[in-house]
């Protein structure tokens, strides 16, 4: 039975096709985000049509999983199913939040703390099957501790508060738009704002050796585990897991830091798909 995995974050999903036999499509297909945050159920539909189907050469999808940021509720949750339906009508379809593909990737069938840390940040505690507790990450405005959106927001309010020494000053100006009336455009226009934000944040990863940007990543960092992983229940007994560009990136000072407060790192994913196709498999 062919069935479909996406994967799909605020900036892009991934789609990945599994044939009869266990068969895998050698290529994942990418279309933007499909976060029904940011999307009406028509522009939903539009990207499914427009960019994903011209690439299935007529195969039948007869079951869907579907993982996405912002599928947190039954409204947002129906909305996904439903664009989903008007472009695969036979198609059982699943719409699950990313953190279960997290939990899933990293966990499988066993039990853990799983974790995002990319353009946002989340975390759950999993018992191999479900997920039993959630802390909510409270989204760019609010939260997101961890995040390249909380790093890249921090890192232009040092720029404009006068904090950064001269010689990050410089590089920053050198390789990013610096300029007020920019920053202020992208982030007051109402899209996509802690994306826009977010990219500020590769920044941070090409200085990591610099004092001040370690200083900075060290208390994104803490405030992740000590303020949201530390208040699961018996967290110490959990192996705790991360998936996204950012842990990846910074893997050996989050372990670093997870063993100072007494915690077990666990697994570091990038991409969970191959972990999902895996698990989907099975």
């Amino acid at each position: 039975m062919p069935f479909l995995i996406a994967d799909s974050g605020s900036t892009k999903t991934e789609w990945r096709l599994v044939s009869p036999a266990g068969r895998v499509s050698p290529a994942s297909i990418f279309t933007e985000g499909l976060n029904p945050y940011y999307h009406t159920p028509q522009s939903l539909s539009d990207v499914i049509s427009g960019n994903l189907l011209p690439e299935f050469d007529d195969r039948k999808v007869e079951q869907i999983f579907f993982y996405g940021a912002g599928c947190d509720g039954s409204k947002r949750n129906k909305m996904v199913e439903v664009a989903l339906r008007s472009n695969f009508a036979d198609a059982d379809i699943e719409v699950e939040h990313d953190l279960l593909a997290a939990a899933r990737a990293c966990f499988g069938e066993r039990s853990g703390i799983a974790c995002i840390l990319g353009t946002g940040s989340n975390s759950c505690l999993y018992n191999g099957n479900k997920i039993t507790d959630h802390i909510p990450s409270l989204a760019f405005i609010l939260g997101d501790e961890g995040s390249a959106g909380y790093f890249g927001k921090k890192l232009i309010n040092s720029y404009f508060r006068f904090e950064l020494p001269d010689d990050l000053k410089k590089e920053l100006e050198e390789f990013n738009n610096m300029e007020l009336n920019h920053i202020m455009t992208n982030i007051s226009d109402g899209k996509q704002t802690s994306r826009f934000v977010a990219s500020y944040a590769k920044f941070l990863g090409d200085h990591t050796s610099h004092p001040f940007v370690d200083a900075m990543l060290r208390e994104g960092f803490q405030s992740f585990i000590n303020r949201i992983v530390k208040n699961y229940t018996n967290v110490a007994a959990y192996p705790v897991s991360f998936v996204g560009s950012v842990a990846l990136g910074h893997q050996k000072l989050i372990e670093e830091i997870l063993e100072q407060e007494g915690l077990t790192p666990g697994k570091f994913i990038q991409n969970p798909m191959e972990h999902l196709v895996n698990y989907h498999q099975s």
